[in-house]
């Protein structure tokens, strides 16, 4: 059988379906905070007059990350695709230069090299220890499953990451606590143990980045 989840938001409408045996719960999780992200624009678009007609050939299926690259993003973003850099699909999604995010993100274009940050040049990413493990472990993971196409990740490359990254991996069991335990799916232990994102982790992640950009663009 098949299920139809139908959202409306001002002049959004979407609908997403799929067969019982589908995981559609992350597409609705993602929809959902698209529309957190882009609810001014979104107002917006409601204030006018009319709407423009939709050509019939683009009315087919759609994913969100598709959606979320049309023809809404700032100029500065439509770069054709061969002139992107490593990071050219995150700065997408988040609607910012990439070469914001190359101030503070490192990725190996060859996908060889463990993604790095930059923290002295990132600014604040917590206070404790845990809570700079946490956050540096959800932008690790989201670049990896970004830019890497590596979605599950060794918790020993995790740890050589962050020590990269100047942050400590020392007693990392306890940002996995709290909030922690929904950001990241633990599976395994000792050194066949892995850590991925959740769907919240993801979108978490992309939180963390917005508001580092934020803060460098808008210093006390």
């Amino acid at each position: 059988m098949e299920t139809t989840a139908k959202l409306e938001y001002g002049p959004l409408e979407v609908e997403i379906h799929a067969l019982d045996d589908e995981n559609y719960r992350e597409e609705i999780l993602e929809l959902i905070q698209f529309i957190e992200d882009n609810q001014e624009s979104l107002d917006d678009l409601g204030e006018m007059d009319s709407s423009p007609e939709i050509d019939d050939s683009k009315t087919g299926d759609m994913s969100l990350e598709e959606f979320e690259q049309g023809e809404g993003e700032p100029e500065e973003n439509n770069q054709d695709e061969s002139e992107a850099g490593p990071l050219g699909e995150i700065a997408s999604r988040l609607r910012v230069a990439e070469s914001e995010l190359m101030t503070f993100l490192y990725v190996d274009p060859d996908k060889e090299d463990f993604p790095v940050i930059y923290t002295d040049e990132a600014g604040n990413i917590g206070k404790r220890k845990t809570d700079k493990q946490r956050i540096g472990s959800l932008v690790l993971l989201y670049l990896w499953h970004e830019c890497y196409d590596t979605e599950r990740v060794k918790s020993t490359a995790l740890k050589d990451a962050l020590e990269l990254s100047n942050i400590s991996s020392s007693g990392m069991g306890n940002m996995y606590q709290g909030e922690g335990d929904r950001y990241f799916d633990r599976a395994g232990r000792g050194p066949s143990a892995t850590v991925k994102l959740t769907p919240p982790g993801k979108r978490q992640a992309r939180k963390v980045l917005k508001r580092i950009i934020n803060e460098q663009n808008n210093p006390d």
